[in-house]
Parts: C-alpha cells; sequence; structure tokens
C-alpha cells in the first residue's frame, strides 16, 4: 500500500492463480516476503505502508522482521500462526484437520471446511462432514462446468473460481508452510524499526488466526487493533474495513 490515497499494488503468490511455481521452487515465508519487496521494487516504491491478512499477514509479518527498512508501517490482520500455541490447543487441531483432509486426497471438503473456518457463524452444511462432502461434490461439477464455458468464451475466471482453483496448494503446501514449519523472528519483531500493529476482527474470538494475535500481542508489547466483522470482513464489510484501516494507518508514526 501508498501512503498516498491511490491504487495498492499487490501480486498472486506463488503457484496462486496467475503466478506460475516450477517443480521444487520454494513457498518458504521468508522468501514470499522478498518477493513482496519485490513488487515495491517493481513499482519504483522505496518504502510503503503493507497489509497482510491470514497467510499473507504471515508474509507481512517476515517482511516486518526481513526488511524493516523499506516499511512505512504494517497492520498484520489474523496471522493463523497456530505453531505458537501448545500442542493440544483447539485452534491448532482444527487447522491440522483441514490439512490432514487436503494430504488424504479430499481437497475440496478440507476446503469447506477452511470455508467454515474463516465465517463467524458458518452454515450447518459447511459445519458437518457430510455436509462438506456436498459442497466438495458440488464444487467439482461448477469447476468442471465454468472451464468448459470459459474456453468456448475466452472469459478470465472470476475471483472465487481462482481461489477454488489455487485450493490444492493453498491446504497441501502452503498451510503446513504457514501453520507448522514457518517460526516467526521473535526478536527481530520486537527490536525492529518498522512500527506494526496486529489486527483481529470483532467476530473472530476464539478461531485459529484469533488466539495466535492475541498472544504475539502480549509477547512482543505489541498494539493490537480490533477490526470490523471477521476474517474475510474487507469482502463482506469493505466500507467499514477500509476506514478502520486508514484510521489505524494513520495513527502510525511519520
Amino acid at each position: 500500500m501508498r501512503p498516498e490515497r491511490s491504487p495498492a499494488p499487490g501480486d498472486d503468490r506463488r503457484g496462486n492463480s496467475r503466478s506460475p511455481l516450477g517443480p521444487g521452487a520454494s513457498i518458504a515465508v521468508a522468501r514470499q516476503a522478498d518477493d513482496a519487496i519485490a513488487v515495491l521494487d517493481h513499482h519504483g516504491l522505496e518504502r510503503a505502508y503493507v497489509f497482510g491478512n491470514s497467510g499473507g499477514a504471515v508474509i507481512a509479518l517476515e517482511t516486518v522482521a526481513r526488511h524493516p527498512g523499506r516499511l512505512l508501517g504494517a497492520v498484520v490482520h489474523e496471522p493463523p500462526l497456530v505453531q505458537l500455541l501448545p500442542p493440544d490447543a483447539p485452534e491448532r487441531r482444527e487447522i491440522e484437520h483441514i490439512g490432514r483432509l487436503a494430504r488424504d486426497g479430499h481437497v475440496m471438503r478440507a476446503y469447506a471446511a477452511f470455508g467454515a473456518m474463516t465465517l463467524p457463524d458458518p452454515p450447518r452444511l459447511f459445519r458437518s462432514p457430510a455436509g462438506q462432502a456436498a459442497i466438495a461434490a458440488a464444487t467439482h461439477v461448477v469447476l468442471a462446468a465454468e472451464a468448459l464455458t470459459r474456453r468456448i468464451t475466452r472469459r478470465e475466471p472470476d475471483t472465487m473460481t481462482r481461489q477454488l482453483r489455487n485450493a490444492g496448494l493453498t491446504l497441501r503446501r502452503e498451510l503446513p508452510e504457514l501453520c507448522s514449519v514457518y517460526r516467526p523472528d521473535l526478536d527481530a519483531l520486537a527490536a525492529g524499526p518498522a512500527p506494526w500493529c496486529l489486527a483481529t476482527g470483532r467476530d473472530s474470538v476464539g478461531k485459529p488466526y484469533h488466539t495466535p494475535a492475541l498472544l504475539l500481542s502480549e509477547r512482543l508489547d505489541v498494539p493490537r487493533a480490533e477490526f470490523p466483522g471477521g476474517h474475510v470482513a474487507f469482502m463482506r464489510q469493505p466500507a467499514e474495513f477500509a476506514a478502520t484501516l486508514a484510521k489505524t494507518l494513520k495513527a502510525f508514526p511519520a
């Protein structure tokens, strides 16, 4: 994000949508933080504000630790760092269950469970194994029909279709990398010069991305901003979310 009111640059993360990923290519968090800086370089930005949500929040956190001199400030919204919690924590078990479903070949069922996790009050269909299996079956049909339609119309896939087609990478590779393998450099985060804060949604209490943010805020004595809604409030309540984000950025020292 730029400090002035203008379009914020972004990218498709490694292997997602229009960003190809070669065989054996790394999706390590440190490498993706370097990618974020490459985006700034491409746009000729020496320093910028950074916002990251969910997995993007983990990458934003690593950018704070790894490239503090390139940041005017960072808002780290609900990073799912369940690896910081005790092994028997329910938030950690929920993430591990989703990952296990994906590893066992049930990617779309896992994605339904993943979707339920991101909603403050998910419909019952999303919460039951039978409901998740039904959603997965319907999703496969929809994706097949969409692919056929796209071959005829040549239109670009919409956002939801992109997300569904990214599900294998998201759940089989990104989820374990972000929520198990990665270990944030707490010393660098505590000592770094870049201003930053954690952020949580008021409807996210008890979720796997809310509790780790509380823990990090307390452990590092870093402020935590409360945002409207839940994990994807920027999609469901965009105006209120954007206003809160702008207010949070303005609070950083100049």
